[in-house]
C-alpha cells in the first residue's frame, strides 16, 4: 500500500513546527505561515533552514525551545 503523506512546516517569529500527515488529518497551526510539501526531504530542508533541529529519533526540537 502506498502512503500519500503530506508534510507541513508551520512557522512564525519565534517558532517552527514540522508535521507529517497521512492525508486523513487536517493540519492547523497558530503560526502565521503554513507551507505544504509533497516531498519529505524538501519539507525537512525547509524546516532546518528555518532553525529546526532533528534528533536521531527523527523528532524535531524547535531552536527557540533549546535556549
Amino acid at each position: 500500500m502506498i502512503m500519500d503523506n503530506t508534510y507541513y512546516v508551520c512557522h512564525g517569529p519565534d517558532a517552527v513546527h514540522y508535521v507529517e500527515s497521512d492525508g486523513d488529518s487536517t493540519v492547523t497551526s497558530g503560526q502565521p505561515n503554513i507551507e505544504q510539501f509533497d516531498n519529505e526531504q524538501e519539507a525537512k530542508s525547509r524546516a532546518e533552514e528555518l532553525g529546526y533541529e532533528f534528533t536521531d529519533g527523527g523528532l524535531l526540537n524547535p531552536a527557540s525551545e533549546l535556549n
